[in-house]
């Protein structure tokens, strides 16, 4: 318990610390040291403090909380999205479709302010967030108004509850529950839902109520909420071939028809097709901390000394379908467990093979974490902050050696574990728990 609560003060003092440095992309270097000790400390934790009691579960989630407390009432220095997230739901509680004009379009004009306007991004784009985020942007807005660190709240809130679902999960499948650490004191989950309120968390707390659900039969009412999950993320639409090998078409159906009905709240045949278009744009316009995008494009600049860009994103999506089709068709669907295995990887695919890779997308495949702690993942949401980095240069430019950096490691314990057919990391606290504890055995210090 002492060492817990030493290594939770510890962790309170970054957070705090993290949030006393005001404009983070202005002090990026004492940012990214702050993040490196705190995901330091968290592997520290994972290593070498077995949670052992249902007082040190509780002593990890407690200082989970507070962690996630003290940055909640920062500003979002680093991610413009909950503005956007506000615009939404003002557009929409004054009778306005968010599908239907851009931010900058004249028909809005009225609805611009000085607070909320001037930092929305994208302004030229339709909204890409889909309905059950919608409804959630705008519940918000109704209860709280144009509150930032409300808005942040709800998404904080639903990632904390995600992590909760993780941790039972564990206990109901009869894991250890050491990976929960991974979650509940990983500066990922904590400064890209708590500090920046991101809308991912919603996709995250669905699924994995979804797989809860599964596990405990409720098979219609697990494909509801995997609908809900790809409404507020359309991401995890990948999933679909898997749940229905595990539930069959008739709970598939149950699924099918809510994500019909929350479709049909917001699109007609006009609004629809903008989302599309918009989103199209979005996929062969931006690009930013890709891997195999990048390197495609290199290779076209070096070798070929053509220009690549765009035209690279139709490939690399008929690779992610390829992918989905194998993923689907060889991975096990045992039981629900299997289901979120799969999904791991179908959105480790996507990561890999998208253009734009914001570090709160690798949230799509690691909520998944707990319950597999892949070392690949772990190590790439430490390193993601790194790309970062690329805001602190006026224009944007991202460093090649922070990529490199970043992706090297990642795909060559993705390639080990992959080999090894498991996670690396639970055989490491084994081996390493293993070790201290034969130091412990008497006579273990005379032992050759």
């Amino acid at each position: 318990m002492l060492k817990f609560a030493s290594a939770g003060l510890v962790m309170e003092l970054l957070w705090t610390a993290t949030r006393s440095l005001g404009p983070l992309r202005e002090r990026t270097l004492p940012f990214l040291i702050l993040m490196g000790l705190a995901f330091a400390l968290c592997l520290w934790t994972y290593f070498r403090l077995p949670i052992r009691t249902k007082r040190e579960a509780w002593l990890v989630f407690g200082f989970a909380l507070l962690f996630r407390l003290t940055v909640l009432f920062a500003p979002p220095h680093q991610s413009e999205d909950v503005f956007r997230y506000l615009w939404d739901a003002k557009v929409a509680s004054s009778g306005i479709n968010p599908y239907r004009y851009p931010p900058n379009a004249p028909e809005l004009e009225k609805e611009r302010d000085g607070g909320i306007y001037p930092m929305v991004n994208s302004k030229p784009y339709i909204t890409a967030y889909p309905p059950v985020s919608q409804l959630l942007f705008r519940l918000c807005f109704t209860v709280f108004g144009p509150s930032v660190t409300a808005m942040k709240a709800v998404f904080s809130i639903l990632e904390f509850l995600a992590v909760l679902l993780a941790w039972r999960l564990l206990v109901l499948w009869g894991c250890s529950v050491q990976p929960i650490l991974l979650a509940a004191w990983h500066p990922f989950f904590i400064f890209e839902f708590s500090a920046s309120g991101h809308s991912d968390s919603a996709m995250m707390f669905l699924i994995l109520l979804s797989i809860y659900v599964l596990s405990r039969g409720g098979n219609a009412l697990g494909m509801v909420s995997y609908a809900g999950a790809v409404l507020a993320k359309l991401h995890p639409a990948l999933w679909f071939p898997v749940y229905v090998r595990r539930t069959g078409w008739k709970p598939a159906a149950a699924g099918i028809a809510a994500a019909a009905g929350l479709t049909l709240i917001y699109f007609d045949a006009g609004s629809w097709l903008r989302y599309l278009n918009s989103l199209g744009l979005y996929f062969r316009l931006f690009e930013f901390n890709a891997s195999i995008h990048y390197l495609i494009r290199w290779i076209g600049h070096w070798a070929m000394s053509e220009s690549w860009d765009k035209v690279i994103g139709p490939y690399l999506g008929a690779a992610l379908l390829v992918a989905t089709i194998l993923i689907a068709w060889k991975f096990p669907v045992r039981n629900a467990r299997d289901i979120l295995h799969a999904g791991f990887w179908l959105m480790t695919a996507d990561l890999c093979l998208a253009t734009t890779v914001h570090p709160w997308y690798l949230s799509w495949a690691a909520l998944a974490l707990p319950i597999f702690p892949y070392a690949f993942m772990t190590y790439w949401t430490g390193a993601c902050f790194l790309s970062y980095l690329a805001y602190s240069f006026h224009p944007v430019y991202e460093p090649a050696w922070a990529l490199l950096l970043e992706y090297i490691p990642v795909y060559g314990l993705m390639a080990w574990e992959i080999w090894r057919r498991r996670p690396l990391m639970p055989v490491l606290f084994e081996r390493r728990n293993s070790r201290a504890e034969e130091k412990t055995l008497p006579g273990a210090a005379s032992q050759g």
